[in-house]
């Protein structure tokens, strides 16, 4: 039984998004190596990014939002935007730029939203695993499906600003910068707004918008 919630909470959704990346870059594809080797470091990632958690509260901060979610939203915007939000894109941010960036097939702007989608698959399925123990039925099938989506959503945003810096020759620093704070926010905005059944549709419209214009990056290239 473990071996199939297993399946459907991580695997068979990996496997979904790994497949449609690929075929959105069908025509210059990258090589299988690259994206497995990428989607492994999303995942170790989502491991560190858990553990530094444990340290929030050295500096002041709550390991456990959902006390706050409630109780004092002010304080739980903050925390979806510096925690959730910044923390988290920094952390999908680090092997894609040390990494990732580095490969000699990297040579296209949509190659970056590519490769940061499936850094944040790998992430997004670690942090899957934390819920199999919360999740069944169709919760768990919608999580390990949706968290994903929404993950990779705001990754393509940094992700499209440095290959495209990359490409053009300009800063990554500055592309870097810029990409990692507005999906930050974005993140950290969805976050909030999902967690508040009066505010929710507006979470469901964000993710619908950046989908859209994700999509329209792609068919450029199609």
């Amino acid at each position: 039984m473990t071996f199939w919630i297993i399946l459907s909470g991580i695997i068979a959704p990996a496997i979904f998004w790994l497949c449609y990346f690929y075929y959105k870059d069908r025509f210059q594809p990258e090589p299988v190596r690259n994206l497995g080797l990428t989607y492994i470091l999303g995942f170790i990632t989502g491991v560190i990014c858990l553990k530094f958690h444990v340290i929030l509260p050295l500096i002041g901060l709550t390991d456990d939002p959902s006390a706050l979610m409630f109780s004092n939203r002010i304080q739980f915007l903050g925390y979806s935007l510096v925690v959730t939000g910044l923390v988290e894109e920094i952390f999908k941010f680090l092997p894609f730029i040390f990494v990732i960036l580095k490969f000699r097939e990297f040579d296209e702007k949509i190659d970056g939203i590519i490769y940061a989608s499936v850094v944040a698959l790998g992430f997004a399925s670690y942090e899957n695993l934390g819920y199999l123990a919360y999740l069944e039925g169709f919760e768990l099938f919608g999580r390990a499906f949706a968290s994903p989506l929404t993950h990779t959503i705001f990754a393509s945003i940094w992700g499209y600003t440095i290959g495209t810096a990359r490409i053009r020759k300009k800063s990554i620093f500055k592309a870097s910068l810029t990409g990692i704070l507005l999906a930050a926010f974005l993140h950290g905005m969805f976050n909030f707004f999902t967690t508040s059944s009066a505010l929710r549709m507006i979470s469901a419209v964000l993710i619908l918008i950046i989908w859209i214009w994700r999509i329209r990056i792609l068919e450029k290239k199609i």
